[in-house]
């Protein structure tokens, strides 16, 4: 392995398990009046600004990839190749995901349940992870038409072009919330396709990360990226600031920039440690996709979270069995070579 696969496997393992954690989290925020636990929604709420990155990190990994301008890709290997396997992705789990949804719901299975979540799935209406699934379809659709933009659009245009989408999908929107004022912004969406041209672009200057200079700057990145963190952190010790963004907040939107250029500029991993981050990596799809099984029974069926107990020993107790039952699934998923040629 080279050096860019091994630093694109290793933010790729440790934004997986950042989602997790996300997920442990969100998954109790979201069904519960936070306002009866008033310390663990600071702890949350510390604990998502340190963790938010991990999907903006996903979508420049794969800017990263898509938006090589070395890489010979074109509409019809994005859609027999890249979309088939998101939509084969999304079905596959999606519907049984759905199912068991209406089954939480009902508290009964019925047969007819299998064609409503077919039909779920298709208008997108399946567990809540699965949203970054029809994203990544809808950026893989675009990938031709934004490599075209890229390799004859000037680059000062394509600066302005981010900035503007940054602008408008990410720093309005913070002060409107922030302030309670009518602004002009951009759809939240167009921070996705923000991150996904941005990892693009990293890619165009990866040699600039990897000389002596670059990785001295990348050490500046990553005291940059803890200081940072440690601000974020203290802006929620009081209590009183809880304004809650989705993955536009401007704050994770530099946490992400400032990670994934100290990953790039990171030291060069070879022989067993490659290999153990490139087999690590390989299963993080899967992971994504399963890992919400454990924490919806436990949440949904078994009616048990990390609130039911004390915060300091529940919430790394949670996090820690879903990753590795969730580690387990995967590679025993990876095992189905149709599944892992096609799927994972």
């Amino acid at each position: 392995m080279n050096e860019r696969e091994t630093f694109l496997d290793k933010l790729r393992v440790t934004a997986t398990c950042a989602v997790v954690m996300l997920h442990t989290i969100t998954g109790v925020m979201d069904h519960t009046d936070m306002s009866a636990y008033p310390m663990e929604k600071k702890v949350f709420l510390a604990a998502l600004d340190l963790i938010c990155w991990c999907v903006p990190v996903f979508l420049m990994i794969s800017g990263y990839l898509f938006l090589d301008p070395k890489r010979n890709l074109n509409l019809k290997k994005m859609l027999t190749k890249y979309c088939r396997r998101i939509l084969l992705a999304l079905f596959l789990f999606g519907v049984p995901y759905a199912c068991l949804e209406q089954i939480a719901i009902e508290g009964r299975f019925e047969l007819s349940m299998a064609g409503s979540a077919f039909v779920m799935v298709a208008r997108g209406e399946s567990w809540s992870h699965m949203w970054y699934l029809y994203l990544i379809l809808g950026l893989y659709l675009l990938t031709p038409a934004i490599r075209v933009l890229m390799r004859y659009l000037p680059r000062p245009a394509l600066y302005a072009v981010l900035a503007a989408l940054f602008t408008g999908s990410s720093l309005l929107p913070y002060f409107a919330k922030l302030t309670g004022r009518e602004l002009p912004v951009l759809p939240d969406g167009g921070i996705y396709l923000f991150y996904y041209i941005s990892g693009g672009l990293f890619c165009k200057n990866a040699a600039g990360f990897r000389d002596v200079a670059g990785k001295k700057a990348g050490k500046y990145l990553g005291t940059a990226a803890l200081l940072l963190a440690a601000a974020m952190i203290c802006s929620r010790l009081s209590g009183k600031y809880t304004l809650q963004m989705a993955y536009n907040y401007p704050f994770t939107t530099v946490l992400s920039f400032l990670l994934f250029g100290c990953g790039c500029a990171g030291q060069e991993s070879a022989g067993q440690a490659a290999l153990f981050w490139r087999r690590t990596g390989e299963l993080s799809f899967a992971v994504y996709l399963v890992h919400p099984v454990f924490l919806n029974v436990a949440y949904k069926f078994l009616h048990v979270t990390p609130l039911s107990f004390p915060l300091g020993v529940s919430l790394p107790l949670f996090f820690l069995t879903t990753i590795l039952l969730s580690g387990a699934v995967a590679w025993g998923l990876r095992k189905i070579p149709l599944l892992r040629t096609y799927v994972l």
